[in-house]
């Protein structure tokens, strides 16, 4: 964990401290709230070292007791990261662990780290009832993001590129960032640029043979599938199990390359099927890929 840093100093101490809001600009004390902060820091003497180490995750735990409408909904307890310039960044595998009463995170480096509560509204939503939850909690992380003020567009189809940047997200997944030369369709100004050089450095996007990876076409159900197994594998999360198949009316129509993921996921029970059909050539929609999500973050 500390490499570098036990050449400068004799001794070097884990602090772990309260935060007062005061200290925070109003916009961000009112989305706290009442909600605990907290400053994780190594200091020798009465020195802070800045400590960043992308090997060395630290798991943080911190004694909670949710109000009765988070235990309502627990999914939509949050931790954030608060920047150098009070900006909150949501930490995606931050949640409420009810059997310890605990907030428990990970994180590669020491700052300032607040609870709260996320509660978004869409007014979209009431034609995907089962996708719900899925997409509130995902949304309250910035997983995943709102099409307009009010609106989620549940039913609209996900383009490869999103959906690739969508796992990343998720998964907080990280490269090194000296990835060689990406997709010839890929340009360095595209916003889902930087997700998708750490996914084909991690070996999850690999294209196709031309060199491209068509960010713009919508995904395939088995597509999707393909590369979730993919960003499990990476993340660790993997088994070597596998699921029914044959318990959907169109297992043939799987194609040969997607069966093994297939497999996996529905052995996770990241995939449930539609219908009693794993409906692999249908495009993925917004909602069903909130769903995905969702599941995976629950693994």
């Amino acid at each position: 964990m500390l490499p570098d840093l036990t050449d400068h100093a004799e001794q070097v101490s884990i602090r772990i401290s309260k935060v007062s809001a005061d200290s925070l600009s109003a916009a961000t004390r009112n989305l706290i709230g009442n909600h605990p902060v907290i400053d994780l820091s190594v200091v020798s003497g009465d020195k802070v070292i800045p400590w960043n180490n992308p090997n060395a995750p630290v798991t943080v735990s911190i004694p909670y007791r949710p109000t009765a409408e988070e235990l309502s909904n627990p999914d939509l307890i949050v931790v954030w990261y608060i920047d150098d310039k009070g900006n909150v960044v949501p930490v995606p595998n931050g949640r409420y662990d009810a059997a310890t009463q605990t907030i428990v995170f990970q994180t590669t480096h020491f700052s300032i780290y607040a609870v709260t509560f996320v509660k978004k509204n869409f007014g979209d939503l009431q034609s995907v009832f089962w996708a719900k939850k899925a997409i509130d909690v995902m949304a309250a992380r910035d997983v995943i993001q709102r099409t307009s003020m009010n609106s989620f567009s549940p039913a609209d189809s996900i383009k490869r590129a999103d959906f690739i940047a969508l796992l990343v997200r998720a998964l907080e997944l990280k490269g090194t960032g000296k990835s060689a030369a990406l997709f010839s369709d890929v340009q360095k100004t595209d916003y889902y640029y930087d997700e998708l050089v750490t996914a084909k450095e991690l070996g999850i996007a690999t294209g196709y043979e031309n060199d491209t990876f068509r960010p713009h076409s919508d995904i395939s159900r088995q597509d999707m599938m393909v590369l979730t197994a993919r960003a499990l594998a990476v993340s660790g999360k993997q088994i070597k199990a596998s699921g029914a198949l044959n318990a959907y009316l169109d297992e043939a129509s799987i194609s040969s390359y997607a069966k093994d993921s297939a497999s996996l996921l529905i052995n996770f029970g990241v995939v449930t099927g539609k219908n009693a059909r794993i409906a692999p050539n249908d495009t993925l929609t917004r909602a069903e890929a909130a769903v995905i999500l969702y599941r995976i973050w629950k693994l």
